[in-house]
């Protein structure tokens, strides 16, 4: 039998399969009808809640407006310090409050505003006397102004009184004359018996919340969501709003302003409440103008027989388990164990064993698929020894190529290091620590192995010379420039002298352009230098700068100051003018050569360079501190601010100071030697 026909076989199996995927939707179905009876059942609790709530506080707002519209009531209120009136009134509320579910009640002369409170503790000469009296000043005592004001006959509130030690939910009702207002009276409900009867529900997975015509919550079984005085309160933020989301928040309003319409219906909504999803019932009570609200979780109210939904899931499992069986054993027998036989063929040439023979008598696709594999692996086997035989081919070809490249990047590493041997034996290091010891400093990092920055010193009788040379490029060609700089500053020196640093940059220039044929050959390549110079004259206390590019900064602690150079380069397109610039030497004052090697360095969380401004700071930091601590202190400040990042080019900084011990014997020296 050919494979398609085993196919056909398997998919009868699987149409069996899709019976199941009905049952499946009928699970759905079911999940429909539950989420409906679920709807449906938390809008009828809603009512029942609503009626409930109706009955109680209807006959306790009986009681209270029969007491407060009692004809001793008006003659007393009216007539508040007549004894014959009170003592009429008190007797007749006495009886009022046998009858009241808490067996309390109060009453406040609005005249007055004297609050007479009685809980059938207090004796019959001290219910008269007032337990104290409400201001509009005191916040607390905001609910019985807000509810006078607001005008309404009755209003219900839930408050904590801090005079009376109580919390309850109080009966307001209010007495006239005509449109004059005698007072209020009313009864209480203590609100822990309240939340208990009417809000704290026996069935799992219920919350029943009481709220008024503002969302302001009334009633709730966490009672830290009560707004306490909600009369008193006109923007509270006690809200069942801020428990839904914005587009809940809305949904239920529409709801309620549905049901102001039609009191008698309820209305049923899905909502996200807190974060859970929850089915709220709603019902209204217009004499109040409160809703009663039941919020239901659906995954923990049973609206269904779970006996049955389980007797039927275990069914359809035992159902499954049995047809899954069967189309195992199925479908291992007819594809699965040629399958097989195929997938350990496979391991064998992946592991490099292309040796395979399979042999299958079968007539249909897998027979055809297991004898062309076998086919396959022996010409795979035969290609793989011819590339074999290749790569080691090629991999002696690559390994002799290696072999050279290795010695040849040996050489011109050697060649490097060697130069840079060459080029640190050049660099007057020796003469400026004997001439200046203590007295400078001096930075000279290269990009590479060699750089092409490098740093002159010249001394002579009462006068010296220092300066950095930045030339174009690093690395090799940076150091193949330093040369012919150098050659071209010591025949500027030995034909001018070391007194005009002016003079010395612009003879470099002319030197550097004769000895570069500045034709069509160099045209494209950079060849500029900066470079700064200063001549010291102890003789006279001067300090002259010129510079190509490049500044001297000078600073005593407190201050930084630059001399910038000329914008103009050596060896640039154009020749150019440069100009001596004098100051007096200052004692406490230490002088920085620099190239833009560490002002451009890039550091820092977005990868700016190092910049102008964070290098005076550094000056002005360090200044007055002795020359190897300023270099430590240069070094630590640049590798905190580089980071990880690369260096970007060569550095060098050269600094000195004129003002110690030695540097006064040298002046001393030169006055002595001229004289």
């Amino acid at each position: 039998m050919s494979l398609r026909w085993k196919s056909a076989l398997s998919l009868t199996l699987l149409f069996i399969l899709i019976l199941v995927v009905m049952l499946v939707g009928s699970g759905l179905v079911l999940d429909r009808i539950r989420d409906h009876d679920a709807a449906e059942f938390v809008r009828t609790h809603s009512l029942l809640q609503k009626q409930k709530l109706v009955t109680l506080l209807t006959r306790e707002l009986a009681i209270s407006q029969r007491m407060a519209n009692l004809g001793v009531t008006y003659d007393w209120l009216k007539d508040e310090n007549n004894p014959a009136k009170r003592q009429a009134f008190f007797r007749e509320a006495e009886g009022f409050r046998s009858s009241m579910s808490d067996h309390v009640y109060f009453i406040v002369v609005d005249r007055s505003h004297h609050y007479y409170f009685s809980d059938g503790k207090n004796s019959s000469t001290t219910i008269s006397i007032p337990r104290y009296t409400l201001s509009p000043a005191i916040p607390k005592d905001g609910w019985y102004f807000a509810t006078r004001k607001a005008g309404q006959d009755y209003a219900l509130d839930v408050n904590v009184d801090d005079k009376l030690k109580v919390t309850k939910v109080w009966f307001n009702v209010m007495i006239r004359e005509g449109s004059q207002i005698l007072g209020l009276a009313g009864a209480a409900i203590d609100l822990s018996r309240f939340l208990t009867d009417f809000i704290h529900s026996a069935d799992a997975g219920i919350t029943n919340i009481i709220i008024n015509g503002d969302g302001v919550i009334q009633a709730h079984p966490d009672t830290r969501l009560i707004e306490y005085a909600a009369v008193a309160k006109a923007g509270s933020t006690k809200t069942l709003y801020r428990l839904l989301t914005a587009q809940d928040s809305k949904a239920l309003m529409a709801a309620m302003s549905a049901l102001k319409h039609a009191p008698e219906e309820g209305r049923q909504l899905e909502v996200s409440l807190q974060g859970k999803p929850r089915q709220l019932g709603v019902s209204y009570i217009p004499e109040l103008n409160w809703y009663v609200i039941s919020a239901i979780d659906p995954n923990a109210v049973s609206v269904l027989d779970q006996h049955l939904i389980a007797t039927m899931l275990t069914v359809g499992l035992a159902f499954l388990a049995i047809l899954g069986l069967v189309v195992t054993v199925g479908i291992d027998r007819l594809i699965l164990t040629p399958l097989s036989r195929l997938h350990r063929s496979v391991a064998q040439i992946s592991s490099g064993d292309y040796r395979i023979q399979l042999s299958s008598g079968r007539n249909d696709e897998l027979g055809d698929l297991t004898r062309a594999f076998s086919h396959m692996a022996g010409e795979i086997h035969s290609h793989t020894e011819q590339l074999e035989q290749r790569i080691e081919e090629r991999t002696h070809e690559l390994a002799s190529a290696h072999q050279q490249l290795v010695a040849a990047h040996r050489a011109i590493q050697d060649s490097i290091r060697y130069a840079s041997l060459i080029q640190g034996s050049i660099l007057p290091h020796e003469q400026l620590t004997n001439e200046l010891g203590d007295d400078h400093f001096l930075l000279w990092k290269p990009r590479d192995v060699v750089g092409g920055d490098f740093y002159v010193f010249r001394a002579s009788e009462g006068t010296c010379l220092l300066g950095v040379v930045d030339c174009a490029g690093h690395g090799v060609p940076g150091a193949f420039m330093t040369m012919i700089a150098q050659t071209a500053f010591n025949v500027a020196v030995s034909e001018l002298g070391p007194s005009d640093p002016a003079s010395l940059l612009e003879r470099m220039d002319k030197l550097v352009r004769a000895m570069l044929h500045q034709d069509t050959s160099t045209k494209h390549i950079a060849t500029s230098m900066d470079a700064g110079l200063c001549a010291i004259d102890f003789v006279s206390g001067k300090l002259t700068f010129a510079g190509s590019r490049l500044s001297l900064y000078w600073s005593d602690g407190q201050q930084c100051e630059e001399l910038a150079g000329e914008r103009c380069g050596i060896a640039d397109r154009k020749p150019g003018k440069f100009r001596n610039q004098s100051l007096t030497l200052d004692p406490a004052a230490t002088y920085y050569l620099t190239t833009d090697g560490f002002l451009d360095q890039a550091g820092g969380e977005k990868g700016f360079g190092f910049g102008r401004q964070r290098f005076t700071e550094l000056l002005n930091n360090h200044a007055r501190l002795p020359m190897q601590e300023q270099r430590e202190a240069f070094l630590q400040r640049l590798a905190d601010y580089q980071g990880t990042r690369a260096q970007r080019d060569d550095i060098t900084v050269l600094s000195f100071r004129f003002g110690s011990r030695r540097s006064a014997n040298a002046f001393k020296h030169a006055v002595e030697s001229t004289s």
